[in-house]
């Protein structure tokens, strides 16, 4: 397989935002996403995700790798210390990892998902 390549630039076109499923505060924050692409072989997920401010409980099911471009928050997972993020970070989130998000500034992410 050949390598794949990301590039997030000025004109990279992102899905219409949605709203987060879980939201624990009023303020409900929106994601989308953009150059997503899934292999089948083995199966893996990868692209660019954003997300404005807000707060929800989320799991992540799969194993997840994340590079934070930009923006900032924290994770809270329900077993273990909270993770401080920003631009520049990048987090490793093993299987069946659940917990709260909290998006202080929008957060803009590469994510590789596997499983």
């Amino acid at each position: 397989m050949s390598p794949i390549l990301k590039r997030l630039t000025a004109d990279t076109q992102f899905s219409p935002p949605t709203p987060v499923v879980h939201p624990l505060d009023e303020i409900v924050a929106q994601t989308r996403i953009a150059s997503d692409q899934v292999l089948e072989n083995p199966r893996v997920s990868l692209g660019i995700w954003e997300c404005t401010p807000g707060i929800w409980r989320r799991q992540v099911l799969q194993a997840e790798y994340s590079y934070f471009i930009s923006g900032k928050g924290v994770f809270t997972p329900d077993e273990g210390d909270a993770i401080h993020f920003q631009g520049g970070d990048a987090v490793y989130f093993a299987p069946a990892t659940a917990g709260v998000w909290e998006i202080e500034e929008t957060v803009t992410k590469h994510y590789f998902i596997v499983g």
